[in-house]
């Protein structure tokens, strides 16, 4: 559990929060992207609580990490929209290329051809 005091808020997605270092490279990559696609980046979840985690599982036991293992719960995760969501659109492509400069990733296991393909998810690592 990290108090919601300690996360900071996400330029352009209201209600979602991430550690301050993955918060402050999110908002440099959602201004880029804003600049290319003229809206800001299309955000489904960011931080989520151990309960929060406890939920989604419930609701989505294929798709969500065991409680207590996911890097949502960390701050340092988010799920995107707006396009980004599915392999092969321009939006995905272009955070393809652009998500290293800014210290964000998308997991092997998220890929096409990983254990568990999740167009959405991508993390931070520095």
């Amino acid at each position: 559990e990290i108090p919601i005091e300690a996360l900071c808020p996400l330029w352009g997605a209201e209600g979602h929060y991430l550690r301050a270092d993955a918060a402050f490279a999110f908002d440099k990559l959602a201004t880029a992207y804003a600049e290319e696609f003229g809206r800001p980046l299309c955000v489904t979840d960011s931080y989520r609580s151990y309960a929060e985690q406890v939920a989604v599982k419930a609701a989505k036991p294929d798709l969500a990490a065991a409680p207590g293992t996911s890097n949502h719960g960390w701050g340092t995760a988010v799920d995107l929209c707006g396009g980004i969501h599915s392999f092969g659109t321009a939006e995905h492509r272009w955070l393809q290329l652009q998500a290293p400069g800014f210290g964000w990733f998308h997991p092997s296991w998220a890929e096409p051809t990983g254990s568990k393909p999740e167009a959405w998810h991508w993390e931070f690592g520095g």
